[in-house]
């Protein structure tokens, strides 16, 4: 039998905002004891190894309810853009990154945001073709709603000015009908996919290992791996699961139009406490900063123009209630507010087929919403996935939504506090790469609501910050509760799994600090009773 204790003057066990002055206690993988240093006695002995962190913060570890594991992994190998404040220093950042690869792999980096660039262009392929005359590049753009590639990637899948837009998506051409590079939307999904097919289990779970490690470094313990265009890795989850290398909790998804078969075989093989298929998920719309979010009413710099919901809402309807009957969770992209009323009215008909079931559905994102709306959370029982370091991070200004929705709807985005004000739970991550993996930085923009440079005065629709309490709790016991692993996580208590992370400072009272927050330190990081990561 292994036993750890753990002493510290500020112990942050989720169940209440009060620290616990003390010890936590854990035998092989479960937590056995938490409290004082008085009581803590009768469960440590000569055989229990004590870590000491008197001064420091210890909480649940953190539970990242929405990423996109390998495609962020693959990301941080190749690239990641997200800093560039040009087309042309993100093609020579690629370059520095990747001038020294031999071979022919894909190079898939990304992150980039045009809308930190002059003039907010789309990149064009003839940047990247400086660089990369001959090697496929493939980037993904910061909401992973698009891409930019180059010419030997078009040339790779045949994408010509003969080649057709899908639906839902779009090669954007020059005047002469060539294709520019850039890729919208669904014109993504079969790019993606054909490359990502090229890679091996093997790869992959050399990339989610290495995404371990990172997550680990930042105190997160568990996550929830949704698939990007349908892409699925859990057969290289697997592989590190059978190997005794995966220290973190993968609960993952599956899309939305899996065949069913498919997807009840998941549930059968994925079954343990580390590696569990937990749902599917699919696409609503697309995003209004894209203009493909899909609104209740129009654009306001397109009049005459709303979007659309990727999947027709009868087909929605029936195949939520048909999951729902087949006790499977459903997670819903919504990110302009007619996505998240027809995710509610799709969930609430679900309900009334299948009453008393608890599949704590979720609706992911919420940009935008309607105050009706908000309230339909807690009536129905669907888990609100939000990620806050999606709120706007500079220049809030010019922020696009201003012009695009306008700013009575604004005031409805990211409606964090009103949601939970009224009944609906609330199950907080990064939407990892889309942001960045520190979840400390998601912390303080749900409690300050405000931009690097701290704007606006007072943080942006102020009535929706959360607490410390409530942004912490959201963070660990949220996304354990939306996971439905509530009662093996997100909070200290006995019987509940030792998954630990200790920091340098305690959180609650620096959350609304930006530079403490941002330069947090992680001190160490428990997953079931194993030390992951020790600084």
């Amino acid at each position: 039998m292994s036993k750890k204790a753990f002493r510290c003057k500020n112990i942050y066990t989720a169940l209440l905002q009060e620290l616990v002055d003390g010890y936590v206690v854990c035998e092989d993988d479960k937590i056995v004891f938490v409290g004082d240093e008085t009581d803590a006695g009768a469960f440590i002995d000569d055989n229990t190894e004590v870590f000491r962190f008197d001064d420091n913060f210890l909480m649940p570890g953190f539970n990242d309810f929405h990423v996109h594991l390998i495609t962020g992994a693959l990301m941080e190998h190749d690239g990641v853009l997200r800093y560039a404040n040009t087309e042309e220093e993100a093609a020579e950042m690629l370059w520095q990154k990747n001038k020294d690869r031999s071979g022919d792999r894909w190079i898939l980096g990304g992150a980039w945001d045009n809308f930190k660039w002059p003039e907010a262009a789309n990149p064009t392929k003839r940047s990247l073709d400086k660089y990369f005359p001959d090697t496929p590049v493939f980037l993904l753009n910061k909401e992973c709603h698009g891409a930019w590639a180059n010419s030997e990637a078009l040339r790779r899948f045949d994408i010509t000015k003969d080649t057709p837009d899908p639906e839902h998506g779009s090669f954007f051409r020059f005047e002469d009908g060539d294709p520019t590079g850039y890729v919208h939307e669904a014109a993504v999904i079969p790019l993606l996919k054909g490359i990502l097919e090229t890679m091996s289990p093997e790869d992959m779970a050399s990339y989610a290992k290495s995404f371990s490690k990172t997550a680990n470094s930042y105190g997160i313990t568990a996550v929830g791996d949704l698939p990007l265009y349908g892409i699925r890795a859990d057969a290289s989850y697997k592989l590190l699961e059978e190997r005794g290398e995966l220290n973190i909790r993968i609960f993952f998804a599956l899309a939305f139009m899996e065949e069913m078969e498919d997807i009840f075989k998941a549930r059968e093989e994925y079954t343990s406490e580390k590696l569990a298929f937990i749902g599917v998920k699919d696409f609503l719309d697309g995003t209004p900063m894209g203009h493909t979010g899909f609104m209740i009413e129009p654009y306001m710099d397109m009049p005459d123009f709303r979007s659309e919901s990727m999947i027709e809402p009868e087909f929605l309807k029936n195949r939520v209630a048909e999951m729902s009957g087949e006790d499977i969770k459903v997670r819903l992209h919504a990110c302009g507010d007619g996505a998240v009323r027809l995710a509610l009215d799709a969930f609430e008909y679900a309900n009334e087929k299948h009453a008393g079931k608890d599949l704590r559905h979720c609706v992911e994102h919420i940009e935008a919403t309607t105050p009706q709306d908000m309230e339909r959370f807690g009536k129905l029982g669907v888990i609100a996935s939000v990620q806050p370091d999606h709120l706007p991070k500079y220049d809030f200004e010019h922020h696009p939504f201003h012009t695009m929705i306008g700013d009575d709807r604004m005031q409805y985005s990211w409606p964090f506090k009103t949601i939970a004000d009224a009944g609906g739970r609330l199950a907080l991550g990064t939407d990892y790469p889309v942001t960045e993996l520190n979840p400390m930085r998601g912390v303080f923009r749900a409690v300050t609501r405000l931009t690097d440079e701290g704007e606006p005065e007072g943080g942006f629709s102020p009535k929706e910050r959360l607490s410390a309490h409530e942004a912490l709790r959201a963070y660990t016991y949220g996304s354990a509760y939306a996971a439905g692993k509530d009662d093996k996580l997100g909070t200290l208590e006995p019987g509940k799994f030792a998954d630990i992370a200790v920091f340098e400072k305690n959180i609650l009272d620096c959350a609304a600090n930006r530079e403490e927050m941002f330069g947090m330190k992680t001190l160490m990081t428990i997953v079931g009773g194993k030390v992951v990561y020790k600084r």
